[in-house]
Parts: structure tokens; C-alpha cells; sequence
């Protein structure tokens, strides 16, 4: 059974990447095909506070939230959203498991595999072209940069949070 206390913390941190996840929407953008990705900020903050199950749940709920208020369950942006949410944990969540990675190493992993499974399936199920994967390298650095300050970010965060790991950034 699960506290109140780690419930209400999993609840503000879902709606804390929900928030961020929707301000990342509404700012200019120069690059329409690159987002920071500042919804991540909060999965590395849930890793830190309430382990992997909190991270992954905090995921999900970012990507729920988003696709019921912002895009609908099956539109384009939701179905490349989810993939990359999933992508992203299934690298972020083995690296956090080793202990061998700080913060930075895993949301960097995790940047990187997000942009790829998003480039995958969009070229699968959208464009149909490999073509899309020459975005790749561009894209892939954007991440490894994005996952960089994302992490900073996070180590901010549980530096402050009594029960948080900041060591691990």
C-alpha cells in the first residue's frame, strides 16, 4: 500500500512535469522539431525521491495528462510522445539500476533514446521514409544537451529535497 505522503508527492510531481510539459508548448521556439524536454526534469526528481516506480509513474502521467488536455489520445503528437516516453525509460531506468551513472549520464541516455524513438516511429508510421533518420545526429546532439540541462536542473531540485538523492547528480 502506498503512503499519503509518497501519493501527494507523486501527485505534485506529475503536475509539476504536466506544468513544465505545457510551458515548453506555449514558449517561441526556433526549432519546431526540438523541445527541451523539461517534463524529464521532474521523472529525474521522482528517480531521486521516490525510486524507479515514482519516475516511471511520473512519465506516464506527464504524457496522460498532455494527451488528454492538449492533443487528444491518438493524435500524432501523443502516439510520438508516448513512444519517446517509453524509449526514454527503457534506457533511463536499466542505467539508474546499475548505480554507476549520475544524473547526468541517465537523462542524457534518456534524451538521446527519446529523439530516437520518436524519429523511429515516425518513420514507421508516418512518413515512411528513412530519410527522417538523417535528423538523427542534429537531433541527437540537441538531446545530449537538453539532457544536460535537464539533469542540472533536477540536481538543483533534490539538493533542496530533505528526502531526495542529490548525490546522485
Amino acid at each position: 500500500m502506498r503512503s499519503p505522503a509518497r501519493l501527494t508527492t507523486m501527485a505534485m510531481l506529475v503536475a509539476g512535469a504536466f506544468a513544465l510539459a505545457s510551458l515548453e508548448r506555449v514558449l517561441p521556439n526556433p526549432f519546431p522539431m526540438i523541445r527541451l524536454g523539461l517534463g524529464n526534469i521532474m521523472t529525474l526528481v521522482a528517480f531521486g525521491t521516490l525510486g524507479v516506480s515514482g519516475g516511471v509513474w511520473v512519465t506516464a502521467g506527464r504524457v496522460g495528462l498532455v494527451a488528454l488536455l492538449w492533443g487528444g489520445l491518438f493524435s500524432p503528437a501523443t502516439v510520438l510522445s508516448a513512444a519517446g516516453g517509453a524509449a526514454s525509460l527503457l534506457v533511463m531506468v536499466p542505467l539508474l539500476l546499475t548505480g554507476r551513472f549520475s544524473f547526468y549520464g541517465i537523462s542524457m541516455g534518456g534524451a538521446y533514446a527519446h529523439i530516437l524513438g520518436q524519429l523511429a516511429v515516425a518513420t514507421l508510421l508516418y512518413v515512411r521514409s528513412a530519410g527522417l533518420m538523417a535528423l538523427l545526429p542534429f537531433m541527437g546532439a540537441a538531446a545530449i544537451a537538453t539532457g544536460i540541462l535537464n539533469a542540472w536542473v533536477a540536481g538543483k531540485l533534490l539538493a533542496r529535497y530533505p528526502g531526495g538523492s542529490g548525490s546522485r547528480v
